[in-house]
């Protein structure tokens, strides 16, 4: 497994948005997001500029089905 970078929750989300996954709902800071191509749904938890936890990252690819080396490789080029 490749090692998963810290990463803000807000840039996190912002990645998330342009890798095939959209919004569904929101509920105070927890943003339910679906991965379009396969209806995984997962939720983001956005507190103000904290980081999210690289295992917590991991567990919501794993929910939204997307392959932790294709999102990371997505991050670097954008």
């Amino acid at each position: 497994m490749p090692k998963i970078p810290v990463i803000k929750a807000k840039d996190f989300y912002k990645y998330i948005m342009k890798y095939n996954c959209k919004l569904i709902g929101i509920t105070g800071s927890h943003h339910r997001v679906i991965n379009t191509l396969n209806n995984q749904v997962s939720v983001i938890a956005i507190h103000g500029g904290r980081d999210l936890a690289p295992p917590l990252l991991a567990k919501t690819l794993k929910d939204l089905d997307i392959d932790i080396n294709d999102f990371l490789e997505f991050i670097k080029n954008n």
